[in-house]
């Protein structure tokens, strides 16, 4: 497992981000702004992988590639106007692709 502290975690995403053209800045920031209240409200006692001590959360991933994912997903979701379905089903964790 891989271990990320949340503010390294939110750099991660908002850098893949920047890699699509069509999310500016405020797009990113309205991502991390919602994302960290994701954080602050998640409670799963069963979840051993979103871990928060006081004010500091640490995450731990199978890999690197929900950075990519969470980006993409929210360039699709912008541009194609599901955002609301994005938060809906939004995770810090795996993303789980739907079958077709």
């Amino acid at each position: 497992m891989l271990e990320y502290d949340l503010e390294d975690y939110l750099e991660e995403v908002k850098y893949q981000m920047t890699l699509w053209d069509y999310l500016d800045e405020e797009m990113i920031l309205d991502w991390e702004d919602k994302a960290r209240a994701w954080v602050k409200k998640f409670h799963d006692p069963k979840c051993r992988r979103i871990l928060k001590r006081g004010e500091d959360v640490t995450i731990l991933l199978k890999d690197e590639d929900i950075f990519e994912e969470l980006a993409r997903l929210y360039y699709r979701a912008k541009r194609y106007d599901g955002e609301a379905e994005y938060w809906k089903n939004f995770t810090m964790l795996d993303v789980v692709k739907k079958k077709k």
